[in-house]
């Protein structure tokens, strides 16, 4: 048959060094998504029993396609071994070498991460404009990617959640608390000014970056500023700059890689 992601059933998969992101697209949206614990120990066996588990109104042998990114390779082989065991399914992987159309600054695109790749094809095809990407997760990443799609270049900073329980564990007289946006930018508790600075300081970090960024960087300008990743929420309210949160960034930019990919072999 002719090229027909768009009506085939596809699962997109991202693993990353905590959870394993699996989505669903149907007629060329994302209907669901689930996660699974990133476990590099997994077994071929326990992730398929986790799959199970985690996505029972699907099976493995429903899916034709799948795209697969991964910043644990060691899992991602698992997972991928695990795919070929128990589906038919056509297997693309996306990473820094996938012939996307992406263009890197950086010297060696195989060193940028899948996540990174994901993130920055679908904010070139989605957004059709220079965009300035953070992804707020186990690092907080800033990519500028150009409206023809070269991308510029990164910065990777400790997550939100990395600093804290860094400082959590090395305080002794200091204590874990939830992360949410303070009140007020000094603090009159411990619990107030720890939220200070974790919190209100990583926003002034991300903005003080974006910032310097639009100066530097100015000759790609204008940017579209776009959060993704599970800390949004917690940061986007200390913003001061406009953005837009795409929750499905790395997850559409697999998809679109590989559809990409699918269309370039037929032609």
């Amino acid at each position: 048959m002719p090229y027909s992601v768009n009506t085939d059933l596809t699962l997109v998969v991202d693993i990353g060094n905590t959870n394993i992101v699996c989505a669903v697209y149907e007629q060329d949206k994302l209907t669901n998504r689930y996660r699974i614990e990133a476990d590099p120990g997994s077994t071929v066996d326990d992730l398929n029993s986790q799959f199970k588990a985690a996505i029972s109104k699907y099976s493995l042998k429903e899916f034709k396609y799948v795209a697969l990114g991964t910043v644990v390779p060691k899992l991602g082989k698992t997972f991928k071994a695990m795919l070929q065991r128990y589906s038919s399914a056509k297997i693309y992987e996306i990473n820094g070498l996938s012939p996307i159309g992406l263009r890197y600054l950086i010297k060696e695109p195989a060193l940028v991460g899948a996540d990174l790749v994901g993130n920055a094809y679908a904010a070139w095809k989605k957004y059709q404009t220079a965009t300035l990407v953070v992804d707020l997760g186990t690092a907080t990443t800033i990519q500028l990617i150009d409206r023809d799609g070269l991308y510029v270049g990164v910065v990777i900073a400790p997550g939100l959640k990395t600093a804290a329980n860094h400082l959590f564990d090395k305080a002794a007289l200091l204590y874990s608390v939830p992360l949410q946006a303070p009140k007020e930018l000094l603090g009159n508790t411990t619990r107030d000014a720890m939220l200070s600075g974790i919190i209100t300081g990583h926003a002034l970090m991300l903005m003080g970056f974006i910032a310097e960024i639009k100066v530097d960087y100015a000759q790609y300008g204008p940017f579209q500023l776009i959060l993704s990743g599970g800390l949004v929420d917690v940061i986007a309210p200390l913003c001061s700059m406009d953005y837009v949160v795409d929750q499905n960034l790395t997850l559409d930019g697999f998809y679109l890689a590989m559809k990409s990919l699918i269309l370039s072999e037929s032609d």
